[in-house]
């Protein structure tokens, strides 16, 4: 388990089902670009148009041969993870059920209420961005097969 800090504060509006995003407590384009860097850092993968999202979605592959996740740790394919644009900033990646359990009991993100995946609410401070950072470093090692 991750151990995530309760978010503090109401959960923002959301809409969906398609699309799925945020709606309201819009993160800074700075924050999201921070994060976007951070994601796009790990190693073994490549980015892509989205095969799940929105088209203007920037979205993170792990290439056939890297990692051995199940395919419950990818949203279609091998992408596991994409980042909606400015006008939203949450993202959505796939965890396993504890993990995702933990971030919703913890207010940190919504199920997606057709797939697999979940919505995960944009940083609103410094502070919320390493503990979303740390969110999306246990799906990446979800997607490796390293995380159960």
């Amino acid at each position: 388990m991750l151990a995530l800090p309760l978010r503090q504060g109401t959960a923002p509006q959301v809409m969906g089902p398609a699309p799925h995003g945020q709606r309201s407590q819009i993160s800074s384009v700075m924050l999201q670009e921070e994060l976007w860097q951070r994601m796009r850092a790990l190693p073994s993968l490549y980015m892509a148009p989205t095969l799940v999202s929105v088209s203007h979605a920037r979205s993170l592959f792990l290439p056939e041969g890297i990692g051995s996740g199940p395919a419950e740790a990818f949203q279609k394919n091998r992408e596991w993870a994409h980042i909606h644009p400015h006008h939203d900033g949450s993202f959505h990646l796939t965890l396993p059920e504890a993990v995702k359990a933990e971030v919703e009991t913890a207010g940190w993100g919504v199920r997606h209420p057709q797939h697999h995946s979940i919505l995960v609410y944009g940083p609103r401070n410094q502070e919320e961005l390493e503990v979303v950072w740390r969110i999306i470093q246990a799906s990446y090692r979800y997607a490796l097969g390293e995380l159960q």
